[in-house]
């Protein structure tokens, strides 16, 4: 079914024009002299089949062509995205490990995960074990697989598509949705309960990441992310972590994300909403190479950038080149969106 799809973009795609933008983005996160700041520029491109994500969360042919839409797009526009796709299966991939199960309430909407009741997520603390091919853990390795496998078929997309590590969140994240809000109250009322979750957490987090690199063929001091490459070996979540106090984050997020990039090869950290009161926190996290913002239209970028660059961590993704300082000329990887495929070719040139 879709093969022409693959013969089509096999063809489409031009592996030298992704090592130049390769070269340069990995230019761009290192803090290194670079021609231009790297640019991913998103717009609607005809012509390639996609599915409903119901459908795709139960074939796994299917899930391959969605992701591999945005594939389409890059060698289309010719931006400097990395062509990247990964096993989608939503949010809770580690915490369906741990019994919480996946419900998808339309055709559209990726998963939520219903929390742990009490005497299950107890039971689970004093047996210290959760299998990484639990819940979704296998169908998640046997989709990674899957992928290889059929990209391993194509010259070009064997060279130039990445598969990347599938949605593992961070720690708090996840132990937000074994536990539910209920988290909120019991750092302060049962703070041991949630530091033993968050320990078992982390512990999976980072074996569930090491198999996958297996997987993957992915090693070293970099990895591919969401049309990125980036230094370090993960990404981290911390949608959760922002309703925290930057005391609260110290004790029960920055320990356990230093202690899974120590283990894993450092890596960025995501948050959505604004979190100006854990900036700093997430900043001077160890490991940490870059940071990535869900709302940056809530952030003050001459003052991130201030703090981030001694650092040499990098901003990605920031949405227009010409709200960037003028001084960083390299650190920085701009997203764009444009209506149309003329328009978008315009911004890449520009």
């Amino acid at each position: 079914m879709i093969e022409q799809y693959l013969d089509k973009l096999n063809e489409l795609v031009d592996p030298k024009h992704i090592a130049y933008s390769e070269a340069r983005m990995l230019s761009a996160v290192s803090y290194e002299p670079v021609d231009r700041l790297p640019i991913l520029v998103h717009c609607p491109v005809p012509g390639w089949q996609t599915y409903s994500y119901r459908e795709a969360f139960y074939d796994m042919e299917k899930m391959l062509a969605n992701e591999l839409a945005g594939v389409w797009i890059g060698a289309h526009v010719r931006d400097d995205r990395m062509y990247t796709i990964r096993a989608n299966y939503g949010v809770g991939g580690i915490a369906s490990m741990f019994g919480c199960k996946p419900v998808l309430t339309d055709d559209n909407t990726m998963p939520w995960f219903t929390p742990l009741e009490d005497d299950e997520l107890d039971h689970i603390l004093d047996s210290g074990k959760v299998s990484i091919e639990a819940g979704l853990g296998a169908r998640i390795l046997e989709t990674e697989r899957f992928y290889m496998n059929v990209l391993s078929r194509y010259d070009n997309l064997a060279k130039t598509v990445r598969v990347f590590v599938s949605d593992t969140q961070g720690p708090f994240d996840t132990a937000h949705l074994i536990m539910g809000h209920k988290i909120y109250t019991e750092i302060y009322d049962n703070p041991e309960r949630v530091h033993r979750l968050l320990e078992l957490v982390t512990d999976v987090y980072v074996r569930f990441t090491k198999v996958q690199k297996e997987i993957i063929g992915e090693s070293g001091t970099t990895s591919f992310h969401s049309q990125l490459k980036v230094r370090g070996a993960v990404r981290i979540c911390d949608d959760s972590s922002i309703n925290l106090s930057a005391d609260c984050y110290r004790e029960f997020c920055k320990t356990y994300n230093e202690r899974a990039l120590a283990e894993v090869g450092g890596g960025w950290i995501h948050y959505c909403g604004n979190g100006k009161q854990i900036l700093s926190e997430v900043l001077s996290t160890r490991g940490v190479t870059g940071i990535n913002f869900g709302n940056p239209e809530l952030q003050n970028i001459a003052a991130i950038c201030e703090q981030a660059a001694p650092r040499k961590i990098a901003v990605l993704g920031w949405p227009e080149r010409s709200s960037v300082p003028e001084s960083m000329v390299t650190g920085i990887i701009v997203v764009e969106n444009a209506t149309d495929l003329e328009s978008a070719r315009r911004l890449v040139e520009s």
